[in-house]
Parts: C-alpha cells; sequence; structure tokens
C-alpha cells in the first residue's frame, strides 16, 4: 500500500508541476492560443517556460519624407508586453501618393531617394528591393539590406556578401565582399575570404584584399601585412609604407616602432618630429620621448 500511496503521490506532483507552467490552464488551447503563434509568443532563456503576452500598445503615425512633397507614409505599430517583462514591436508601413491612393503597403519599412528630380523607395517587404514611383520594381533581386551612401550609390547585401549598386541595379562593385565598412571619404574597409583591403564607391582597388588587419585610428587607417605596419590617410592613400615594426595609439597621438626606436605621428598622420626615441610616454597631456642619454625631453 505504501508503494502505491507513494507512487500516486509522485505522479501528482508531477502533474501539479505541468498543470502550473501555463498560467492559463485548463483551456490553453483556446484562450491564449494565439499567443502561441510565431509572431507575439516565445520562450524564456531557459527554454523551458512559454512567454506569454500581457498587453499591447497600437500607435498609428503619418511621416512625410525628407525633400519630398509627392509623397507621404503612413506607420501602424504594435508593441507586444510579455511576461518576462520583454517586449518587441511590429511595424506596418503604407506608402501613399499626395492624391491618397496606394504606392505601396505591407512593408515593415520604406526610405525615400530623389535623385535627378526622379522618385524612388527602398521597401523592405520579405527582404528588401527598390521601386519608382508608380510602384514598379526595379531591381530584379531581392536584398537583405539596401543603404543609400551617396547620390545614386547604394550598398546591398545579399547572401551574406556586400557590394556596390546604381539605381538602374547595375553592380559597381560586386557583391563578394563578407565585411564591408564605411571608412574616411567614401571609401571601404573590406574582408575578402579572411583577409583585409580598401576599395572606393567606384570599385577601385587602393589596397589589395592581402592584409591581415585593417582599422580605423585617429584620423588614420591601420594596415598590417605579413607582420608589418603602415598608414593610409581618410582617401586610402597609402603616407607610411607597410614596413615598421609596430603602430599604435596614445591618447591623441600615434606611435610608430622602426627597429628598436620609436616616432611619434599626430592624429592626421603628421610626423611631430625628426628625431627617433627609445621610448615614447604621455603625462598631463604632454608627450615625452626618451632619448639615448636616458633624459626626457618634450616631443614637439
Amino acid at each position: 500500500m505504501k508503494k502505491i500511496f507513494l507512487c500516486c503521490l509522485i505522479a501528482l506532483s508531477v502533474c501539479t508541476v505541468s498543470y502550473g507552467a501555463c498560467p492559463h490552464h485548463g483551456s490553453c488551447a483556446h484562450n491564449h492560443a494565439p499567443y502561441h503563434g510565431n509572431r507575439p509568443c516565445h520562450s524564456s532563456s531557459g527554454g523551458s517556460n512559454q512567454v506569454y503576452v500581457v498587453g499591447q500598445n497600437f500607435s498609428k503615425t503619418e511621416q512625410k519624407f525628407p525633400n519630398c512633397t509627392k509623397h507621404y507614409m503612413v506607420v501602424e505599430t504594435v508593441t507586444y508586453h510579455y511576461s518576462d517583462g520583454s517586449r518587441r514591436s511590429v511595424s506596418n508601413c503604407t506608402v501613399y501618393n499626395n492624391d491618397g491612393t496606394v504606392l505601396v503597403e505591407g512593408c515593415s519599412s520604406a526610405k525615400h531617394i530623389l535623385y535627378e528630380n526622379k522618385h524612388f523607395f527602398i521597401i523592405c517587404k520579405g527582404g528588401c528591393y527598390l521601386i519608382d514611383d508608380n510602384g514598379n520594381r526595379i531591381t530584379q533581386k531581392t536584398y537583405s539590406s539596401i543603404r543609400e551612401f551617396k547620390p545614386n550609390r547604394l550598398i546591398v547585401k545579399r547572401d551574406k556578401r556586400y557590394g556596390i549598386i546604381d539605381l538602374k541595379e547595375n553592380i559597381i562593385v560586386p557583391l563578394k565582399y563578407q565585411k564591408f565598412i564605411t571608412e574616411g571619404n567614401g571609401i571601404f574597409i573590406t574582408k575578402l575570404n579572411g583577409y583585409w583591403g580598401i576599395v572606393d564607391s567606384e570599385n577601385n582597388i587602393l589596397v589589395k584584399n592581402d592584409c591581415e588587419k585593417i582599422k580605423s585610428i585617429l584620423d588614420t587607417i591601420l594596415i598590417k601585412r605579413y607582420n608589418k605596419y603602415g598608414l593610409a590617410d581618410l582617401n586610402g592613400k597609402i603616407i607610411y609604407d607597410i614596413k615598421y615594426d609596430k603602430i599604435k595609439k596614445l591618447g591623441e597621438y600615434i606611435l610608430v616602432r622602426d627597429g628598436k626606436k620609436w616616432f611619434a605621428l599626430d592624429s592626421d598622420g603628421e610626423r611631430l618630429n625628426d628625431f627617433s626615441y627609445k621610448k615614447i610616454k604621455l603625462e598631463r597631456n604632454t608627450i615625452y620621448g626618451l632619448c639615448d642619454d636616458k633624459e626626457w625631453v618634450e616631443i614637439k
């Protein structure tokens, strides 16, 4: 009897735990089934308990596009509040002509482009594409993202690769780069098959993709190739050949090691003086160099 009673007690405990996992027990499948859909419902970080919607807010706003008097957009946003304190917003955008006719609807976002007095829109709706102001689709392909960065030039991402197209979907920079970082005066630090390079918006290769590292350092660009360092300006032009043993930042200065000696540059890469030092330090916003006679002197 004891064994039977103990088994019943354990079964009851298990049943109680399962029963309490859903706050809408008993009628869970019917009373809040929509909360278990793909959009508003999700699991907690532990993955064991269902997180459900406890409230929602709705807003509707009319937005005008910069430099455009021919179109406007209405954005409807639903914000879901969850039982774990988190929240998530879902937006639905509709673009209208000035006469109130619908240009495009049901998109998550729309961005306006004005080029040579013609209107274009970047539409994100199950991916991103380009349309004209008659609603005609311009781009044949659908992209993960599209961003205008200068007139008639769009940075696009597709299949986890970046490149540049124009408003007619002509390819300017091939969609082959794994990283595409905007830097300086319209140039891009790129990553291709694990190696870094620099390209401009017209596909001129400024630095070949054979470098271990390229990154911005103050108002210059640091380049590392075959364990040697160099510097380029913000136009991608090499200003210090890739031959130095180390380049690093010190406050608002750049230090360069050539062999066993260091020299200092300002933030633009201009050398402060013609001397090289055993060590360089920064104290109270003043930079000093250690001379061969072991005397620290101010670098001017």
